[in-house]
């Protein structure tokens, strides 16, 4: 009988020795679920475009704002300019009038 034993660690495999086999167990979850496989440069390049269109959308609802704003600025200093002007001529009326509310018009 031969008592001498061997660690596993030093044996190497020899040539038709065979080898050892893993078996690869999958989840139950994984195997269910039915994702597609997709392409993560796609995926990237779809994430970038959605990016890019909420940043057009957000710049142009700046400019809209700002032009907005630039218009409603621009015509109280003209209204300011026409006072201004009244009160330096001298005039003692110098208000605009609001001609949307008179009656009987």
């Amino acid at each position: 009988m031969n008592t001498e034993v061997k660690p596993q660690g030093s044996r190497r495999a020899q040539p038709g020795d065979g080898g050892r086999v893993l078996e690869f167990k999958r989840k139950l979850s994984a195997i269910k679920k039915d994702v597609p496989i997709t392409d993560p440069v796609r995926h990237f390049e779809a994430e970038e475009d959605r990016r890019r269109m909420q940043q057009n959308l957000a710049a142009a609802l700046i400019i809209v704002f700002l032009i907005a704003s630039g218009i409603w600025l621009i015509d109280h200093l003209r209204v300011s300019a026409r006072i201004a002007a009244c009160v330096e001529a001298g005039h003692h009326n110098c208000m605009p009038l609001n001609l949307e509310r008179v009656p009987g018009r």
